[in-house]
């Protein structure tokens, strides 16, 4: 059971920190296309195929650390428990959190690394193996 919810953790963290260096080079990539949509409707298009990525990456990752025929189930309650809980962490931060610049942009960057870790941790947690 601990050994489920560390490498739960482990994953979400490998996982959660692959996105978020994802998004870093994302912009990068989108300055200075001539006529092109622009970099908020590129990096709009690219965030689920990023994030399904992601997913598919802590699912390789879940099965070589669970070894269970289970893991791509807790891939997809990590997944969607990732999208609510980052989704609820950006509107805690709107709503309640009066927080500076610099000081809102590392609430963020912690957010995403804590999240998935969070929510990996809590899917591994739920699988068992069939008996």
């Amino acid at each position: 059971m601990v050994l489920r919810t560390v490498v739960g953790a482990v994953v979400g963290v490998v996982v959660g920190a692959g996105f978020l260096l994802s998004l870093d080079v994302l912009p990068s990539r989108c300055d200075g296309l001539p006529g092109g949509p622009g970099c908020a409707v590129v990096a709009g298009m690219a965030l689920p195929v990023l994030f399904a990525f992601w997913m598919f990456v802590a699912g390789a990752l879940l099965w070589a650390g669970l070894r269970k025929e289970r893991s791509w189930q807790a891939t997809g309650i990590g997944g969607g428990l990732w999208l609510v809980l980052i989704v609820a962490a950006v509107l805690v931060e709107d709503f309640y959190l009066d927080l500076l610049q610099e000081d809102g942009r590392q609430f963020r960057l912690a957010a995403a690394v804590i999240v998935p870790c969070f929510a990996y941790a809590v899917a591994a947690l739920s699988t068992r193996n069939k008996t």
